[in-house]
């Protein structure tokens, strides 16, 4: 981040009097660090980084009498410094940038003209939703990666990334031509509940499985197995609560938040790194 931010912040003294511009830059910002620790995942996860196996166990960390919940907890906290740093930067350097360039009278009108319309409950909710969010989301792809690069094989990690340059590659057509077709749009709105639905099918069958997993291998006790189980549900809960007052719109089926909320917080892939990490020191 430190090294592409400036980059970006310095696009905002060039283009200061065009507000869509602006607005853009502002958003790439924003999605800056997701799409970089799609990428960082992998580096998050290597055990040997100057060895020819990056990812693979030295011997010594492999046999140590450390628990595998225990060296993963290790990377899961470096993993929320990792995010709570790169936004810390990003969230300071912005109002900067803005302020420099001349362009902060601009955005705090348009965010007025926003207020006016939504009501300053929702305004204040979106915003920190938003950022709740996009926070998030960087600390999830991080994680994410780790049950990928723990298992200790080199060609999964590599078509990991491949697969995730593939999906952005046609992502950006895809949603340009989705935007550009009403037709498209309206197949897609009536079917936006079915999809959820079938990819909630999908994951819950997953979670289900490596749950059953967990369970037999004895690599979690069944108190973390339950308290792990209990706090995705709260957190399903709260979301869910937060979308459905925020979405209480009459054509929006009120199934709808639950699913986004259920997609929304990771449990599959976190659940499947202690299983990956027993693959890699067992090989």
């Amino acid at each position: 981040m430190g090294i592409v931010l400036p980059f970006e912040l310095a696009l905002l003294f060039g283009f200061s009097d065009a507000p869509v511009i602006v607005f853009e830059i502002l958003l790439g910002m924003l999605l800056t660090p997701p799409f970089m620790a799609a990428f960082a995942a992998a580096r998050v996860s290597q055990s040997n980084p100057h060895g020819r196996d990056a990812h693979g166990l030295t011997p010594f960390v492999a046999t140590r009498p450390l628990t595998s919940p225990s060296m993963i907890a290790a990377k899961l906290k470096a993993t929320i410094w990792s995010t709570l740093a790169a936004w810390l930067l990003v969230l300071a350097a912005i109002p900067v940038a803005l302020q420099l360039s001349g362009a902060l009278p601009m955005v705090l009108d348009r965010a007025r003209q926003g207020i006016d319309i939504v009501g300053t409950p929702r305004a204040i909710v979106i915003v920190l939703l938003l950022l709740a969010g996009l926070v998030a989301s960087t600390w999830k792809q991080l994680v994410q990666g780790l049950y990928i690069g723990l298992t200790g094989r080199e060609w999964a990690v590599k078509s990991n990334v491949f697969v995730t340059l593939l999906f952005l590659a046609v992502l950006g057509p895809l949603v340009h031509w989705i935007i550009d077709n009403g037709n498209v749009q309206a197949v897609l709105w009536d079917a936006i509940p079915s999809i959820l639905a079938v990819l909630v099918g999908f994951k819950m069958s997953a979670a289900a499985w490596i749950a059953v997993r967990l369970y037999d291998s004895r690599l979690l006790s069944d108190r973390t197995l339950v308290t792990g189980a209990a706090s995705w549900c709260v957190a399903v809960l709260v979301l869910y609560g937060v979308l459905a007052w925020l979405l209480s719109v009459p054509f929006l089926p009120r199934h709808v938040p639950a699913l986004i909320a259920i997609l929304a917080i990771p449990l599959v892939r976190l659940s499947a790194t202690p299983l990956a990490l027993a693959w890699n020191r067992h090989r």
